[in-house]
């Protein structure tokens, strides 16, 4: 989401303050454990903290697997929106997300990601 690192995201770390007009992003891989676990931090949203996007990233050119399936449906009332990253195998072999930028079907689905996310490219 930050290639250039120019600050426009960052990690919110534990305990800290979300700045005005960030929106939070809840990143996790489409295995059974990555949902289950974005279940859990879901589950215990602070209400004062805006809804996050779940942003799901598939971690094989496969279907999800069932009780991936199904934690995603019972997460969409809870979230903003749930938006999927394509499986890339050049994200597998990037050093750093400037790296993976040089191939075209990575820009893509980072132009797509931004899209669906209502930021600006």
């Amino acid at each position: 989401m930050d290639p250039d690192g120019d600050g426009g995201t960052f990690e919110l770390k534990k305990g800290s303050h979300l700045p005005p007009h960030y929106i939070p992003l809840v990143v996790c891989r489409s295995t059974a454990f990555g949902l289950a676990s974005a279940v859990q931090l879901i589950g215990a949203w602070h209400p004062d903290v805006p809804r996050p996007y779940l942003v799901v990233v598939r971690d094989a050119p496969l279907r999800l697997p069932r009780a991936a399936s199904y934690r995603t449906k019972t997460l969409r009332p809870r979230v903003l929106g749930i938006v999927e990253v394509p499986y890339l195998v050049r994200l597998r072999e990037a050093d750093t997300p400037a790296d993976g930028l040089t191939h075209r079907p990575v820009q893509k689905a980072a132009g797509a990601l931004r899209r669906q996310l209502g930021l600006t490219d």
